[in-house]
């Protein structure tokens, strides 16, 4: 049942994405009395469909993608002959053309500020992750690695320090201090820390990391260990441990024991002939709780070993309906700027790994479905805005990648209306076709060389 509602979901998120682009195309170009001899949602065979006064509607097969199908914009026999109609593609101006591609893409930009702006007006809770940071070196000196220097610490940070500001941008939470680094990039940060109830100013210069696809500074969030039961959680049970219980720490070790580092060290010793003792705040009573871990793979899986912890919630309340837009564009055009620095990122400071810094529409699917039908079971508008933010991230970064400059896509329909305006030149219809063939081809093989990723990361687990 899960697996089907998480697919319904996905479909969904994919029809809504896909509608409305493609009726960005269908608007302007019924304003511009270009003929639309079909409009389809999805690829493939027909599942349904009708004869409209000029226009075939169809529901597809593969419920991936769409298409507007414009008189002239094909290659056939009569292609040259009605090419340039006045009512075809090719037979209007090409600063019209422009606009026909370029209202896609525009569409799903209205499409995610509208659902962003819905997000602004409900009030909701939302998880803060704390401000307060664990060195990178300090974390991984307690799993063995040693030889590291990062940024922060040659700046004279420490873990404990709670990061009140970075240049001139107030910081409040982890989430600003990763947002603010990836526009801040490798130029100096001016730092301010909390320390001891006392503030101090540090200088830190950040190193490009490849792993992540942009500049860091070296910390992690610092999260006491506090426990949350989960009835579905095995591990919190079969250790007998109880709703509030901290975690302060891992046999002889009592400093710096966050979230992350008891979990890292569960996965780290699963299934080994070890033994280890957590050492528990329960009330005002501290307590030993011993873990066998060559016992556990009996009881549950690696996946399965690992602890929830209280996150830190904030209510945040909603917005006038102004406030809401300004909100949802202000999001729009983050989302899009940290877009164009990935891609950036991608294409000339790669990972090793290509395949994890792509994927296509199965594994964007999974995170539709999967990420709504979490949310629902917190309740319904959880799981709304669950649906809401998710797929106005994947209409943005759709609309992003149709502007780039590519052939078959948008972008490159607009580049090359763009010659013709500035050189008063009319392409070739010929050439015009081949361009568009061979960008299709291209863009197929990346298609399924994408979808193959993805099915390999399903299939790994990943």
């Amino acid at each position: 049942m899960e697996l089907f509602l998480v697919v319904v979901i996905a479909v969904l998120g994919f029809g809504i994405l896909v509608f409305f682009h493609e009726l960005g195309h269908f608007l302007t170009a019924k304003l511009f009395k270009i003929k639309v001899e079909k409009f389809a949602i999805g690829w493939g065979p027909a599942i349904v469909g009708f004869q409209g006064k000029e226009t075939y509607y169809q529901l597809s097969v593969f419920p991936i993608g769409g298409f507007c199908k414009f008189k002239g914009d094909e290659m056939s026999r009569d292609f040259e002959e009605k090419a340039r109609d006045k009512d075809s593609f090719y037979g209007v101006s090409p600063v019209k053309r422009l606009l026909v591609a370029f209202s896609g893409p525009f569409m799903n930009y209205i499409i995610a500020v509208i659902f962003l702006s819905l997000m602004s007006l409900g009030s909701y809770k939302e998880i803060k992750i704390p401000n307060k940071i664990l060195l990178v070196e300090d974390y991984l000196s307690k799993f063995g690695v040693v030889e590291l220097e990062t940024p922060a610490k040659r700046g004279g940070l420490r873990s404990g320090d709670v990061i009140v500001q970075m240049n001139d941008k107030k910081i409040e939470s982890y989430e600003d201090i990763n947002k603010y680094m990836v526009f801040n990039g490798k130029k100096p940060v001016e730092i301010t820390v909390e320390r001891d109830g006392n503030f101090e100013k540090f200088t830190v210069n950040p190193e490009w990391d490849p792993s992540q696809m942009k500049a860091i500074v070296g910390v992690y969030y610092y999260l006491d260990p506090v426990i949350k039961i989960k009835t579905d959680k095995a591990l919190a049970n079969y250790l007998k441990l109880q709703d509030n219980d901290k975690i302060i720490g891992i046999d002889d070790d009592y400093e710096h024991i966050t979230d992350i580092v008891v979990n890292n060290f569960l996965q780290t010793n699963f299934a080994l002939k070890k033994s280890a003792i957590l050492r528990v705040k329960r009330g005002d009573e501290n307590i030993d709780v011993i873990i066998e871990f060559n016992k556990l793979n009996r009881y549950l899986t690696r996946e399965e070993c690992y602890l929830d912890f209280q996150l830190p919630e904030v209510v945040v309340g909603g917005k006038n309906i102004f406030g809401a837009i300004a909100d949802g564009f202000r999001s729009s055009n983050e989302i899009i700027s940290i877009s164009a620095i990935g891609l950036y990122s991608m294409i000339f400071k790669p990972k090793k790994d290509f395949s994890k810094q792509v994927g296509g529409p199965i594994r964007i699917g999974e995170i539709i479905g999967k990420l709504t039908y979490e949310g629902f079971k917190d309740g319904i508008w959880n799981g709304l805005r669950n649906f809401f933010s998710i797929v106005s991230y994947i209409s943005l970064a759709l609309a992003f990648f149709n502007l780039l400059p590519l052939p078959a896509v948008d972008g490159g329909h607009i580049i090359l209306n763009i010659y013709e305006i500035l050189t008063r030149k009319q392409i070739s219809l010929k050439v015009l076709s081949v361009i568009n063939f061979v960008g299709f081809a291209i863009l197929i093989t990346l298609s399924i060389m994408v979808a193959f990723l993805d099915v390999s990361s399903l299939i790994k687990g990943g």
